[in-house]
């Protein structure tokens, strides 16, 4: 895997301020989002998933005491020290940073405690020093594609190895944090080409012939010499055409005897790796700012990707527009109609509304004057009761009054009566006989007159 895959570079920022007596706390601002500079692509999801393994990443270095000053990655991963650590919660966070280049990028961004009671120097020198962050090689997985025209390696997993401090000596990979080591790269670059040279000695010395593909520098030139065959010392050095841009299949050229732009088409002969020019068509360079680049490409989209007979995507969509324009009319004067039956509607249940209020109200009075009512008649049944109880008071025992006052709200005035008459019977049998006691008992205080008076003078005879 290419070691550019796994670096990104970042900074510490701000000021650093002590977390305990030997371990100092500073901020770490680590990556942005999307396409950078050492080829790689950061999704928002793998960006998710990426910082959920910072936490416990160390902060590491190789120091270089002569220079005062860390040097590279190292050879090994082992070499150099840890001069602190990501903690378990990193207090992370998207902040915004204006780059050098005037463009405001968001970072992510956690903090890191710095071991300074053991390595002060060089844990202070981190600060503001340029860093880079390493992927461990063995968690990443994605796939390169192209995106905007360029290729990008495009992440889908991977996971912290840690966070190396870098050495003044290191371009950066993130403008605002990062740096690549320019050494690292010029290194690379002169293995391929050492690669490139050992291939290229082989496929001669050997039976097959290697076909080579021609960059775009060669195209160019192929191109021009094929069309300003006039250029020479014969004929006066005369340049016919300016070639403008080259594509994998066409070249946009100038005719200066014309003055039009037209667009060479051209083909590769793979024996000889030369060009042959096939064909040719004029072509018109259209002046145009970026907002209306950005609406010819949707127009280019919609038409196939082609400009060819745009004009009657053109014409649908102005006819499409006017039916919507016609659609929209109809659905404004809709809204109005709806709108006014809303009114109406809110009216309605405004009025609703208050009836619904007053009848609240009077529900209100009528069940308050009911209470009153029910409270004066519960009285009158209470009153009566008591009056029933206070007759039979008089020849009923206590005990078989208060076992009645007892039950007075479950009865009935009615049954009342009823039962305690019934009792008044019970306890006293004879108190409806109608056979009269023998002899004669005469009523006191009571003169007696006629025949009486007569027979009292026999009485005690």
């Amino acid at each position: 895997m290419d070691k550019n895959l796994t670096k990104f570079s970042l900074s510490l920022y701000g000021d650093i301020t002590a977390y305990n007596d030997v371990i100092s706390k500073a901020r770490c601002r680590i990556f942005y989002k999307y396409g950078n500079r050492n080829g790689t692509y950061i999704t928002d999801e793998f960006a998710e998933q990426l910082i959920s393994t910072i936490p416990y990443a160390p902060v590491k270095g190789i120091y270089d005491s002569m220079e005062n000053d860390f040097t590279d990655h190292g050879h090994q991963r082992h070499e150099g020290r840890i001069y602190g650590i990501v903690p378990f919660e990193p207090n992370f966070a998207w902040e915004k940073h204006l780059d050098d280049d005037g463009v405001e990028r968001e970072y992510a961004c956690v903090d890191v405690l710095l071991y300074t009671g053991i390595y002060k120097q060089e844990a202070l020198n981190i600060v503001n020093c340029s860093q880079s962050m390493e992927l461990y090689a063995d968690s990443i997985d994605g796939e390169w594609k192209y995106i905007d025209g360029k290729k990008y390696f495009v992440f889908n997993k991977g996971c912290f190895l840690g966070l190396q401090a870098l050495g003044e000596d290191y371009e950066p990979c993130f403008e605002g944090a990062a740096f690549y080591s320019l050494y690292e790269s010029i290194q690379n670059l002169v293995t391929r080409i050492e690669q490139f040279e050992l291939q290229t000695k082989q496929s001669i010395g050997g039976e097959k012939h290697m076909n080579f593909k021609l960059s775009d520098n060669q195209k160019y030139d192929m191109i021009w010499t094929l069309l300003n065959s006039r250029f020479n010392e014969e004929n006066g050095y005369i340049m016919d055409y300016a070639v403008c841009d080259v594509y994998d299949n066409y070249a946009i050229t100038f005719n200066y005897g014309s003055k039009d732009y037209e667009r060479v088409y051209y083909s590769k002969n793979d024996e000889t790796d030369s060009l042959e020019i096939t064909q040719r068509e004029k072509c018109y360079i259209v002046d145009i700012n970026e907002e209306e680049k950005r609406a010819l490409k949707v127009l280019q989209e919609m038409n196939g990707g082609t400009y060819e007979k745009i004009d009657e995507v053109v014409n649908g969509l102005k006819e499409e527009n006017e039916n919507f324009s016609q659609k929209i009319e109809e659905h404004v004067g809709q809204i109005s109609t709806l709108e006014q039956e809303k009114g109406e509607i809110e009216t309605e249940l405004n009025e609703v509304k208050e009836n619904y209020s007053n009848s609240l109200e009077q529900i209100t009075t009528l069940t308050e004057s009911n209470q009153e009512l029910e409270n004066f008649k519960a009285a009158v049944i209470k009153e009566e009761k008591e009056s029933i109880i206070e007759r039979y008071a008089q020849v009923l025992d206590n005990e078989v009054v208060d076992s009645f006052r007892e039950k007075l709200e479950d009865m009935t005035a009615d049954e009342l009566d009823k039962e305690l008459a019934y009792t008044l019977v019970q306890s006293q049998p004879t108190l409806f006989t109608n056979k009269e006691e023998e002899g004669y008992t005469p009523k006191d205080d009571v003169s007696p007159s006629g025949i009486e008076s007569i027979l009292t003078k026999y009485r005690d005879r």
